[in-house]
């Protein structure tokens, strides 16, 4: 035993079989860490499993190995600190004593002491406290293995324990991890729940995931108007299974009744690419209140709700389904109850739709339904389509084939009736691209729209009727050209400048697009916006109403840059200017289009520096030089300390008295770790007034509960009351 009392170095193979005379042997390996690999497989074994013990200093007996100070033993994904750590021989079980943390995966328990058994890695603990993906228990005993962790005498929290944070206490905690087909569970009996530590609410026996918590996205909300009165709100949801969750919102209201109606949300994408996700949110409600009247002018019935679900799903890869289902019984129902809803959606829209993707096309089929009586909608009864992406056929030549059949029906609420029509259409075009030089490509393009209805208006003599339309133009690139200067500003980080012009020019020619008004129903119509259309056939959606083509559209896409050293380069301006020029505006007149003016486009943001950010859109008449829409913002930050955007929006007068002309300002301090200050504001200057004033605290009691308080004033013609007091709690994790 002399040369093992000797031994030095990093570590020894020692088999389990052998025994030793003496009954205690010292080593000291200062002021190095020693490391001992420990026999875990017997010698017959064909690959032995040694698990690594490192120690300042460690002790040899007959029976066992002792090591002590920072002693650490490893092995596979199992981890093990402590103060001192003992491993017997006989039974090749570790014994870990002082201070002990063990490590599994996302899994650390911290305990007084601790067993560990090499053979089928097990462990067992005294008094211990555990954690893993953002929940902590403690207890009085606790054993398990790589998969399974059982826990007697527990309690339970998620997140660190805090003085608002929710807890339980449990007579049984079975945790087990997750498999390639499942999620992780614990399995939780004998259930008192409770706030920091009082736990005063007995729960019965429930399985709980931490991928898929009980209760999550709480929302406890309180406010008054004077229209509404005071309103009391709770929404939740409870997990059902590992993809579903169902739930409830209710909403007490002094002088309109109890609203109330299931939510919930799906999500199956966990198990790969394939699966689906949405959720539901729905409200019903007896208005004891004044209705008022919706926007036809009609007296809005007391029993209303609402019914809002989106769905997305992947069949297989390629294959998708999609749709969106928006009931409300009138057209004022969310904005009356759920006016943070009704600020996303303002005109609900339902459709469904299935689309298979191939290497160079997409089939699908999409329908679009009506489903309240107050809203004009272009429905798709359904609508087939086969939509090629452009193909090379040879010579430099592409082609692309659009083609689609849709069964069409609009019911107008107002009173002009119902029109209907059966919609064949097919486009086919070519173009060949020209690139003689990098810094000009010439692209000219010719195609065909061919469409046939099969119902026309009752008014016209013919039953069916097809319109053949051709265009031709072209697209170009003029030429690419750049500036370089050697600018130098380190205050606002610009390292050289580079500045990069691309003009473009493109054209079509279809005289004839407009033909054949008379025998169309107008379903598909023009819609109001103040962008510009795609320019050709090919793209245009307003298929029963297209204009007479003989346009140009010139622009320039402007970029200024500097180096970036993790980018390699940044935006510091981007300027694009666009406009269409009618080459014939007597022909466009005579269509019922006013084409003799034409209106400049321009684009333009900012980004000087990373705080900092300017954006803003403008449309001109060329020929008049009238202003006809302005939006502007300007953006301020300094990371999640505070923001401020100031923006404007004018627009002329589209329908006489409905123009905008409004300012706006949103700012946001984070006073400290707690509060947060938001502000928000909208002038109308045709008004000489706010129109909306919301000054908004938020204080952040605990790590899961967010407290807000907010005032709100209104004022200009609108359904809302002038005055608003809000408290809300919520919690996103919970």
């Amino acid at each position: 035993m002399a040369g093992m009392s000797g031994m030095h170095g990093v570590g020894a193979c020692l088999p389990a079989p052998v025994r030793f005379a003496s009954t205690s042997v010292t080593s000291r390996f200062a002021p190095y860490v020693a490391t001992l690999l420990l026999a875990f497989a017997s010698l017959n074994a064909a690959e032995p499993i040694r698990p690594q013990l490192t120690a300042e200093k460690t002790r040899l007996t007959a029976t066992e190995w002792i090591a002590t100070g920072e002693a650490r033993l490893a092995d596979r994904d199992i981890v093990l600190y402590a103060d001192e750590i003992s491993y017997r021989i006989a039974d090749r079980t570790a014994y870990a004593r002082g201070n002990v943390i063990l490590i599994q995966g996302t899994k650390r328990l911290v305990a007084d002491e601790v067993s560990y058994r090499y053979d089928d890695r097990t462990y067992r603990t005294g008094r211990f406290r555990v954690g893993e993906e953002g929940i902590l228990a403690q207890g009085t005993q606790a054993e398990g293995n790589k998969d399974k962790l059982s826990v007697t005498g527990a309690s339970l929290s998620y997140g660190e324990p805090e003085p608002l944070g929710p807890t339980a206490s449990a007579r049984t905690i079975t945790y087990q991890s997750a498999g390639e087909k499942s999620a992780s569970s614990m399995r939780v009996e004998g259930v008192r729940a409770g706030i920091g530590g009082v736990n005063f609410f007995p729960l019965p026996s429930f399985t709980e995931s931490p991928d898929n918590p009980s209760l999550t996205g709480l929302d406890i909300y309180a406010s008054y108007t004077g229209r509404l009165g005071a309103e009391l709100g709770f929404a939740g949801t409870k997990a059902v299974s590992e993809t579903t969750r169902l739930g409830a919102d209710v909403g007490i209201f002094t002088k309109r009744g109890l609203l109330v109606g299931p939510i919930g949300d799906y999500d199956t994408f966990r198990s790969g690419e394939v699966g689906a996700k949405g959720k539901f949110r729905t409200g019903f409600i007896k208005d004891q209140g004044d209705t008022g009247l919706d926007i036809r002018s009609q007296q809005i019935s007391s029993e209303r709700g609402f019914i809002d679900w989106t769905h997305y799903q992947v069949v297989q890869p390629g294959t998708t389904l999609s749709g969106n289902l928006h009931y409300w019984s009138d057209s004022y129902v969310t904005r009356d109850f759920r006016s943070e809803n009704f600020g996303d959606i303002q005109t609900p829209d339902t459709w469904f739709e299935a689309d298979k993707a191939g290497d160079n096309y997409v089939v699908s089929l999409f329908s679009r339904v009506q489903v309240n009586d107050y809203s004009v909608v272009q429905e798709r009864l359904p609508e087939v389509r086969f939509d090629g992406l452009p193909v090379q056929i040879g010579g430099g030549i592409y082609h692309r084939l659009n083609a689609g059949v849709a069964a069409l029906r609009e019911d107008d609420p107002f009173g002009t009736g119902t029109v209907r029509s059966d919609r064949a259409d097919l486009y086919y075009g070519v173009n060949r691209p020209f690139s003689p030089r990098e810094w000009f490509s010439f692209t000219p393009t010719a195609g065909t729209r061919i469409t046939h209805y099969q119902r026309t208006p009752s008014a016209s003599t013919r039953d069916s009727y097809t319109r053949v339309l051709g265009e031709v133009g072209f697209d170009s690139k003029l030429w690419e050209s750049s500036a370089t200067w050697n600018y130098q500003n380190k205050a606002w980080g610009i390292n050289g400048l580079r500045h990069i012009a691309t003009p473009r020019v493109s054209y079509r020619l279809s005289p004839t697009a407009d033909v054949g008004r008379a025998s169309i129903p107008a379903i598909d119509d023009d819609v109001f916006s103040t962008y510009l259309r795609p320019l050709g056939l090919a793209d245009r959606r307003a298929l029963d109403r297209l204009p007479a083509l003989n346009t140009f559209r010139v622009g320039v896409d402007n970029t200024l840059q500097t180096r970036d050293p993790a980018y390699g380069s940044r935006d510091l301006v981007r300027l694009n200017v666009a406009m269409d020029q009618y080459a014939d505006a007597e022909a466009a007149r005579t269509s019922g289009q006013r084409r003799d003016q034409s209106d400049a486009h321009t684009f333009l943001e900012l980004f000087p520096a990373r705080w900092l950010r300017f954006d803003a859109y403008n449309r001109t008449t060329v020929q008049t030089g009238k202003l006809q829409e302005l939006n502007t913002g300007l953006t301020l930050q300094d990371a999640d300390r505070w923001h401020f955007r100031l923006g404007t929006h004018y627009l002329e007068d589209v329908i006489p008295q409905r123009g905008i002309q409004e300012y706006t300002a949103d700012y946001g301090l984070r006073l400290n770790e707690i509060y947060a200050l938001l502000l928000r504001f909208r002038y109308d200057s045709r008004l000489s007034q706010f129109t909306e004033q919301t000054y908004a605290l938020r204080q952040r009691l605990s790590r899961l509960w967010i407290l807000s308080y907010e005032l709100s004033f209104y004022d200009g013609s609108r359904r809302e009351d002038n005055f608003r007091l809000g408290l809300r709690v919520e919690t996103k994790t919970f």
